[in-house]
């Protein structure tokens, strides 16, 4: 089948008085139809810009980009124009971006910002909008939609902002959503609702959902493939079942291990030793080798490539685990 969205070979690179950023170095991604797919990796691995390259929302000049691939629905749509992508965002595909508060508009309604989404694409009257709109905040369980409609996003509880997002990505049932960090800054119990109603919306939408975030809690709940992504490059692909009991590179292996559980004896945290990589001052070979309790002079010298290591499984490392 073929997939929703075929990313081949994207790299993207800011030229900065510092030197070149290299955030994203030949990322290969395929997500298909219904498929949660999770981006994984820590602050500052190249997620983010992933997930706006592929939505084309990074400007090249001044970021350089570069991609071999980047089809969605079997459409290539690498070289569409600013307008044509105008006309796919939105409608045949969605992002929820981190923070709510500065995703939404300050000075207009959020039922106004909705209700620009049905105006926009499938062309209706600003009364038959406001009602489409009002039906999503109350499909979404927002209370009250109606008087809510009517609130500024200031007015609003992180949690709804949130939600009205949600309202906004899933309007006019998009092919493809990309969910950037979609719970950041919400507390345990509004990021178990809002997790729970993405997931929901994903399934009686048909959506394919690309999940970006760093919490493995998440993914465990949420995703059917995950990617693991470090300083730019994909480390690890795998079922999320199969990733999560046999982790195979030991970036993957020490994420999971830096996770708190309630059965730990160890009475302390662990973390990977060292700190990211620069992205303007990488070292060679594998860009993990200095955190890496299992490198040898072979990865201190040369980048391992992404290799088959089981049934739909790729692991970027010379000694796999």
């Amino acid at each position: 089948m073929e997939p929703v969205l075929k990313l081949r070979n994207l790299k993207v690179i800011f030229p900065t008085s510092y030197g070149l950023i290299r955030a994203v170095e030949g990322v290969d991604l395929d997500i298909h139809e219904q498929e949660c797919v999770a981006l994984v990796g820590e602050s500052g691995c190249g997620k983010s810009v992933t997930s706006q390259s592929i939505m084309r929302l990074i400007d090249s000049p001044p970021a350089l980009t570069r991609v071999d691939t980047l089809e969605f629905c079997g459409e290539d749509i690498q070289d569409y124009t600013p307008k044509q992508m105008q006309e796919i965002r939105g409608r045949d595909m969605s992002m929820i971006f981190q923070d709510a508060m500065t995703s939404l508009n300050p000075v207009m309604t959020v039922g106004r910002q909705i209700d620009e989404m049905y105006i926009r694409h499938q062309g209706v009257s600003k009364q038959e909008a406001r009602e489409l709109t009002v039906q999503a905040l109350g499909l979404i369980g927002l209370p009250e939609p109606r008087t809510r409609a009517n609130s500024f996003p200031h007015q609003l509880s992180g949690g709804m902002r949130q939600r009205v997002l949600l309202a906004m990505a899933f309007a006019c049932h998009p092919k493809l959503l990309i969910a950037d960090e979609p719970t950041t800054a919400l507390d345990v119990t509004i990021q178990a609702q809002v997790l729970s109603l993405l997931r929901n919306m994903q399934t009686g939408c048909g959506t394919a959902l690309l999940l970006v975030t760093h919490d493995l809690s998440v993914v465990a709940s949420m995703a059917d493939t995950v990617y693991v992504m470090y300083s730019g490059k994909i480390v690890e692909k795998a079922p999320v079942k199969d990733l999560f009991e046999s982790p195979q590179h030991p970036y993957t292996v020490g994420l999971m291990a830096a996770v708190p559980r309630l059965t730990d004896t160890r009475k302390e945290f662990y973390q990977i030793p060292g700190t990211v990589p620069h992205p303007a001052n990488k070292p060679s070979g594998c860009y993990f080798h200095p955190r890496c309790e299992y490198a040898t002079e072979q990865c201190a010298k040369e980048m391992p490539p992404l290799r088959s290591s089981g049934t739909n499984r790729e692991v970027r490392c010379f000694h796999p685990l």
